[in-house]
């Protein structure tokens, strides 16, 4: 794979969201050095009990506070002002029994927790506050300056760390907002196209067919013959409309595979998903490349629409008295239990009238979706 084949839109960005908050939640690891150390340290005393609730306190509200916050950020929009200022209380009310352990970690949290609700002038003064009270409280505990002059500077480079990631992320959300916008113009323009079609296809005709009608209609006392002869020309537009129509549907209606694996192609890459076409490697009967043809076109629609798929893949064979078709890719398909909707329910009807049959579900490795159409052929 080289850097032309990579695209903002090959990532799963419901996926990545995921993974963030996942990840977010991982960093609650932290908290392990100062809970653990004052477990140790009270297992060979005896703590007031205070002290314990305490404790158990302040570590609740840190994480439930934590955790939402994070959800939010992560998610469409900001987070709550107060989860970020519970983070903020909840370190602060930590400092006094949890000691050094709690202020090294502590901090770690604020700042990632302020990113998102504070800007500007405003976050750089909660930064100050933050490596002041946090070298102020390490101070307090005795420890020596080498322990504690090396804390503001990470403070502040953490701070640019998130504020970058924060940036990435709010343009991520643009772009996969974007992404979704393409795909429904894509339908979109399908549909202005064979309203456009009709249009052109009809519009002379049916204007034709009502100038002669109102003739017809003011010569049928003065001059029967005439409203006769025009009644006739009525009815032969009227034919040549319905041939128009019929023309006009059936390229629709009987797509050929060839234009259809050209629409498809198109139509996926505006919603930047990468398509493989994998030929049949021999002649596909008429009949059968209706059917592919119509399966190609329904399963690419599906796709653009509802897949949220980086990577489409198309297999096209005919082998052992059958024409096959198999759409396959990697996004997450209809959820479990979902009823078909109309287009999948026709294609299954089309297919069974002609004997074939239609399969669809998650791919056997669970990465995916996968359609596939058989329908049967005549050995040559």
């Amino acid at each position: 794979m080289n850097a032309d084949d990579v695209s903002v839109e090959d990532f799963d960005f419901s996926r990545g969201r995921t993974a963030a908050r996942a990840g977010s939640a991982a960093w609650l690891a932290l908290l392990a050095w100062p809970l653990g150390t004052f477990a140790w340290t009270s297992a060979g005393s005896r703590p007031e009990p205070w002290r314990v609730l305490w404790v158990a306190a302040v570590a609740a509200v840190f994480v439930v506070c934590w955790l939402r916050t994070t959800w939010a950020v992560f998610g469409p929009g900001r987070p709550a002002p107060w989860w970020p200022a519970g983070v903020v209380v909840a370190a602060l009310a930590g400092m006094p029994v949890l000691g050094p352990p709690w202020a090294y970690v502590s901090f770690v949290f604020v700042v990632s927790a302020l990113a998102p609700v504070v800007r500007g002038v405003a976050f750089a003064a909660a930064l100050v506050a933050t490596a002041a009270v946090t070298a102020g409280v390490l101070a307090a505990y005795g420890l020596p300056v080498g322990q504690i002059w090396w804390v503001p500077l990470v403070i502040f480079a953490e701070a640019g760390a998130v504020s970058a990631l924060l940036g990435m992320g709010e343009l991520l959300a643009r772009l996969a907002a974007a992404r979704a916008e393409v795909a429904q113009l894509a339908v979109d323009n399908e549909r202005l196209r064979f309203a456009r079609d009709l249009h052109d296809t009809l519009g002379h005709t049916l204007t034709s067919i009502t100038i002669s009608s109102q003739l017809a209609a003011r010569l049928a006392r003065a001059d029967p013959e005439g409203a006769a002869s025009r009644m006739a020309d009525v009815e032969r537009a009227a034919r040549r409309a319905l041939d128009e129509v019929r023309h006009a549907v059936a390229g629709y209606r009987a797509p050929a595979l060839s234009d259809e694996l050209r629409r498809a192609s198109g139509g996926l890459a505006l919603a930047g998903i990468h398509l493989e076409v994998s030929p049949a490697g021999g002649p596909i009967p008429a009949a059968a490349e209706t059917l592919l043809a119509w399966t190609v076109r329904e399963a690419a629609t599906n796709v653009v629409r509802h897949s949220r798929a980086r990577r489409c893949r198309i297999a096209l064979a005919v082998d052992g008295g059958a024409a096959t078709v198999e759409v396959r890719d990697d996004g997450t398909g209809p959820p479990p239990g979902t009823a078909p909707g109309n287009g999948l329910t026709g294609l299954a009807e089309r297919l069974a009238a002609a004997g074939g049959r239609l399969e669809t579900g998650p791919t056997p490795d669970g990465a995916g979706y996968l359609l596939r159409a058989r329908v049967p052929v005549e050995p040559s």
